[in-house]
């Protein structure tokens, strides 16, 4: 089977003059409120970028088309709540910015948006994606991000199926970054290894189970094991495949966009760094938030896994933690296999 190039234009990635119009130009007061308000994380898109909060978009900002004028946005189904506890709204600010007075409109009306998917998260929550930004913060900032040996550069990462015509894999994974193991107090190797993480909170999305008429699987771990699996298989005679190719420029292209940025989802000690290359086989490490040791669903669906094929193209691994937190240590990374020993005794 013959699979088209790249699509480079579906990819992720902002232009010079988009960099430019945050750090410098009419969107420079979005992105100061960024850099000092650590609830709040930009990630890269294609053309665009959003701003989370708890995991959900409270604001994307788009490239129009037009010089120095950015469409934004707030997602208004999140005010589809109760209106007994939905905060009063604000005037609201200018669809298009295209002034600093613009920009300045929509930072004022972020603590009311925030208080909105405050209510609207408490009647339906989004624990993963809310875990994943928590992830991407502790990894990143603080002195304990400045230690962590693991750095999350997106959340809710996808590709689109157009970006890669043939290929029949599934591009969506909770968060992507690299694997920088700290020496001391540097990162000496440049050479970095990329990282596909998936976030799961609670034992009730741990297992993988036919849904609909079809019998496609639900997402839970043995799900993302075959994605992944056919994410990264390559095509004959190729040493990897169109997607995890893809991936790979994408990370180092939003990397530099951060540092560039200069956001708080950067440790410091990277504002400088320069990439020499990555490693060819990438690791993927599940995060396993909230589970209850007495439930045995865990250890079912690793011994569903270990019946499978998988490790071919990738390091598969589970992050534990020192204490609780989010801060990933390689020293706390078991390899998936010896998890399954841990969880079966357990």
């Amino acid at each position: 089977m013959e699979y088209a190039a790249v699509d480079e234009s579906l990819r992720r990635g902002i232009s010079p003059e988009f960099i430019g119009h945050l750090t410098s130009g009419v969107l420079l007061p979005v992105l100061e409120r960024v850099r000092h308000d650590d609830t709040l994380s930009l990630e890269i898109r294609n053309g665009y970028v959003d701003i989370y909060y708890r995991g959900g978009r409270v604001l994307g900002i788009h490239d129009n088309g037009a010089s120095g004028r950015f469409r934004a946005e707030f997602d208004t189904n999140y005010c589809n709540i109760d209106p007994a506890y939905r905060p009063t709204l604000p005037k609201e600010p200018p669809r298009s910015i295209a002034s600093t007075d613009d920009a300045a409109e929509w930072v004022e009306v972020l603590a009311s948006y925030k208080q909105v998917m405050d209510v609207f998260f408490s009647a339906n929550p989004k624990l993963e994606r809310e875990f994943e930004q928590l992830a991407e913060r502790a990894n990143a900032q603080h002195t304990i991000g400045e230690e962590s040996d693991y750095l999350v550069l997106d959340i809710e990462y996808t590709q689109s199926s157009l970006a890669c015509p043939g290929w029949a894999s599934d591009c969506r994974f909770d968060m992507v970054g690299f694997r920088w193991p700290i020496a001391g107090k540097t990162r000496g190797c440049r050479l970095v290894t990329p990282v596909i993480m998936e976030m799961k909170v609670g034992d009730g999305v741990i297992t993988s189970h036919p849904v609909g008429s079809e019998g496609k699987l639900s997402p839970g771990l043995l799900k993302h094991v075959l994605d992944i699996e056919a994410f990264l298989k390559p095509a004959p005679g190729e040493d990897m495949s169109a997607p995890y190719r893809l991936l790979r420029e994408e990370l180092q292209v939003i990397f530099r966009t951060k540092q560039a940025l200069g956001l708080p989802t950067l440790p410091g000690t990277m504002a400088d760094l320069e990439i020499e290359d990555l490693t060819p086989r990438p690791e993927v490490l599940f995060v396993l938030a909230d589970h209850n040791p007495r439930s045995r669903k865990l250890a079912n669906e690793l011994e569903r896994i270990a019946r499978l094929p998988h490790g071919e193209h990738a390091d598969y691994k589970v992050a534990t933690v020192t204490y609780g937190g989010y801060a990933i240590f390689r020293n706390n990374v078991v390899p998936l296999e010896d998890f399954d020993a841990t969880a079966k005794r357990g």
